[in-house]
């Protein structure tokens, strides 16, 4: 069965929510579908405005047994975990017993992020939960094949786009990232767990005369797109011009976009490709 066939299935959604503008996306538009939603958010973490448009229960981060209790409760078998975690205080962090033995299980498996997403997977799955990605829902987020820009790159570009992919997929087969920036044949750093928008910023207070450096965001090779997806949205563009790159590169079909159209308008006044 195809991912839109076991979508169309799908009468009641839970959505594991963190932060950022994709979970509402997600909500709005499964009401668009009459699919029921119901939210589990974490105190600090999931915008209160979020939770004002769906059911919803609050939880604390570590508390797997409520969470997982909340969606049996509501008859909700089929997640989608989806937002921004940003790194929690210990004090955020309460660990229930159900957590302990999940990571007891997953030990040194999840050294990186997807590995502990898809150890994650596997337990939730061993719950008799399944999992989803959002493009499973909102698939006019995915991105297409072609130019979001007036401006196309020129053969120097072309040559440095097609370095930074390769690096990409290396760094993202280690489980270390999804970004790389290239200027001149040269890649000047690599995505680390602070994140796509601190790169931008490091690459950008090193860059080299002439034209500016190229930010290029692969999927990782072994990805789970259920779990986890590059994402790029007008603040990309945003922080990319402001640190006086000439371009942005992403995955054909494996990358969100938020507010495409934006992201065109920006790319075009800012002269980026």
């Amino acid at each position: 069965m195809s991912a839109a066939q076991k979508v169309k299935t799908v009468k009641k959604l839970g959505l594991i929510a963190g932060g950022g503008v994709l979970p509402r996306m997600l909500v709005e538009e499964c009401h668009r579908q009459g699919i029921y939603t119901f939210i589990v958010g974490f105190v600090g973490q999931t915008d209160k405005d979020l939770m004002a448009i769906s059911d919803h229960e609050w939880s604390a981060l570590g508390s797997v047994k409520h969470t997982l209790d909340s969606f049996r409760r509501h008859d909700i078998q089929d997640l989608v975990m989806i937002g921004t975690i940003r790194r929690p205080k210990l004090k955020e962090i309460k660990p229930d017993m159900k957590a302990a033995q999940i990571l007891a299980r997953i030990g040194f498996r999840a050294l990186g992020d997807n590995g502990l997403l898809v150890a994650l997977k596997q337990e939730l799955e061993s719950e008799g939960f399944a999992l989803h990605g959002i493009h499973e829902f909102c698939g006019d987020l995915l991105a297409q094949e072609g130019h979001y820009s007036a401006l196309h790159p020129d053969d120097d570009a072309l040559r440095d786009i097609e370095l930074g992919i390769i690096e990409s997929q290396k760094i993202g087969l280690k489980d270390i990232g999804q970004s790389v920036v290239v200027q001149n044949g040269e890649i000047l750093g690599h995505e680390d767990n602070t994140g796509t928008d601190a790169l931008i910023a490091r690459c950008g207070k090193i860059k080299r005369p002439g034209q500016g450096p190229i930010l290029i965001k692969t999927c990782k090779p072994q990805q789970d797109r259920s779990l986890d997806m590059p994402t790029i949205g007008a603040n990309t563009i945003e922080n990319a011009h402001i640190a006086g790159f000439s371009g942005v590169v992403f995955q054909a079909g494996a990358t969100l976009l938020v507010d495409p159209k934006m992201i065109e308008e920006k790319a075009d006044r800012y002269k980026m490709f």
